[in-house]
């Protein structure tokens, strides 16, 4: 009978997207919108909740109405509300979370005897994913329940603009810190402070092999080498077999400041990774240095040339040479038009105008990359508001996910099973295969397919069949209350903070019509998780 379930709401669903039902995730054109022009109250306040909170909710809605959207953001951009007590307490068994990497090492990483038997193995391996598995969770706990929703957004943001991967080797044991020590911190503070804790974090110099790269060996050092004379430092041996790594340095450039091909050439690149050579970890992850090391012995000498500046070699602190080129690009001009054109498509629209874009970044350079007041120049725009960017946007996986827990207001007890659907839904959190993180724009998540798997997750949500999360009992009680055809319209008004479509509620009373026709006893039971199902994966709830 599940399999008949779904393809009901799957029929019932197709309906809804249908073209006649106006514009949908599949024809998502910026110009289109189902607003009339220029938009009323509510729909204003309720395209500002969808860009800056995690979902919007009924009752966000007339927290925010009574404060007044400019009021709720200034308090928002200071990312100090009191959390809510259940954030509190489900938090607090995270122990890895608030833990220097040290402290992490110290706590899940096991030595093992040679001899260890299968099951010292397996524990040790148990205990070593468990950093992992707490971030992962913190993630979606405060996603869903935190107060300080625009804080997250911008984490969420920066999580991909500043991509790494607990894929990769040790990143796993490493990204907790990263999220807390790097993302957290400066989520809401200046770019240029975020980008230099993120250059300067094992996770990040893991990740994109920095601490590998070593200057060249010298002539006499090659020939030490050959000689394998004790006096030759190893990291001298690692230099001459690996050299100079160009990994990182590319992504500063093209990913995390100047965009692909702006600005820089090939020649720019070699260069920065010359400045950054050094850059690399400490092994012990000592508490004072955050697991960060300059290995002054490893550092390319001389002067380096990068986007016409001259970086001077600096004999006393050569890490400083790094440091210069890092701030350099958080202050550059072009780093300004692709972070804030990135922000832009981020909060307004996957195809923001050009206009958009530099007033943006004029504010980001004339505030020397302040977040906050970057955010709110967002919404302050003449732009933000405007009628074709209302609903325009396409929830990605994580954003869907955390949304419907917010407006069922579920109780999320173990998160593990929402990480299982969110790698179904091939966003799963800290594991993007690419360094340029997840994208946002509504072609990367429209297709048939991953559709599907939305209602699916709706689905099994309404049936309460995703492990640790619960619906309340204020939306189980409307499917005790009354005659069924009364559903739709009492779910809606629990669940959305817009109005069914004429389209939508026309499909849904199919469904409802379907069910009641079979008279079954499954087709019954199944008709509420299916109306649930249907308005949490309908085009009013799928679209931002």
């Amino acid at each position: 009978m599940r399999r008949f379930s779904l393809l009901a709401l799957t029929a019932a669903l197709l309906c809804a997207y249908s073209p006649d039902n106006g514009p949908t995730a599949q024809d998502a054109d910026p110009g289109k919108t189902t607003a009339a022009p220029g938009l009323n109250e509510d729909q204003k306040l309720h395209h500002f909740l969808n860009r800056f909170t995690l979902g919007a909710t009924p009752a966000l809605m007339a927290e925010v109405k009574q404060k007044g959207m400019k009021a709720w953001l200034e308090e928002q951009l200071k990312g100090a509300r009191q959390e809510p007590a259940v954030l509190n307490k489900a938090l607090e068994p995270l122990l890895s979370l608030d833990m220097t990497l040290e402290q992490v090492r110290d706590s899940y990483v096991k030595k093992l005897p040679r001899d260890a038997d299968v099951r010292e193995r397996k524990e040790a391996q148990r205990l070593g994913k468990v950093p992992e598995r707490e971030l992962l969770e913190s993630i979606v706990l405060r996603g869903t329940y935190s107060n300080n929703q625009v804080r997250e957004v911008s984490m969420d943001f920066f999580r991909n603009h500043l991509c790494i991967s607990v894929d990769k080797g040790p990143v796993s044991l490493m990204a907790g810190n990263y999220e807390a020590s790097v993302l957290r911190a400066n989520a809401l503070g200046d770019f240029g402070t975020l980008l230099m804790a993120s250059a300067k974090h094992p996770a990040m110099l893991f990740y994109l092999d920095n601490h590998l790269s070593c200057r060249p060996a010298t002539p006499e050092e090659i020939e030490l080498i050959k000689r394998r004379g004790r006096n030759v430092p190893e990291k001298i041996e690692a230099a001459q077999q690996r050299g100079l790594n160009e990994n990182y340095a590319r992504e500063l450039l093209e990913l995390h400041t100047l965009g692909v091909d702006n600005y820089y050439t090939q020649d720019d690149v070699i260069e920065v990774a010359k400045c950054l050579t050094g850059w690399t970890i400490n092994p012990e992850f000592k508490k004072e240095g955050g697991g960060f090391q300059f290995a002054r012995l490893v550092h390319c000498g001389g002067d380096k040339k990068v986007l016409g500046t001259t970086i001077k070699e600096n004999r006393e602190n050569p890490l400083a040479e790094g440091e210069e080129v890092v701030r350099m690009l958080a202050a550059h001009e072009g780093t300004a038009k692709y972070v804030s054109f990135k922000l832009c498509r981020w909060l307004v629209n996957d195809q923001p105008s050009d206009a958009l874009v530099g007033r943006i970044a004029a504010v980001f350079r004339e505030k020397k990359g302040n977040l906050p007041a970057v955010l709110l120049a967002i919404y302050e725009d003449p732009e933000f508001f405007a009628a074709a960017n209302y609903q325009c946007k396409y929830k990605r996986p994580f954003e869907f996910v955390v949304s419907v827990l917010r407006a069922t207001g579920a109780e999320v007890t173990d998160a593990s099973g929402l990480q299982r659907s969110l790698l179904e839904m091939n966003e799963p959190l800290y594991r993007c295969a690419n360094p340029t993180g997840y994208y946002d724009q509504a072609e990367s998540w429209q297709d048939p397919g991953a559709m599907s798997l939305r209602w699916k997750f709706a689905l099994d949500l309404a049936e309460n069949k995703i492990n640790g999360v619960k619906l309340p009992e204020d939306v189980r009680g409307i499917l005790r209350d009354g005659e069924p055809r009364t559903w739709k319209d009492k779910l809606a008004k629990r669940l959305l903070c817009v109005p069914l479509s004429a389209g939508t509620s026309a499909a849904l009373d199919k469904l409802v019509d379907r069910q009641l026709a079979d008279g079954s006893k499954n087709a019954m039971r199944d008709l509420g998780a299916l109306l649930i199902a249907g308005i949490l994966g309908s085009p009013e709830f799928q679209k931002q």
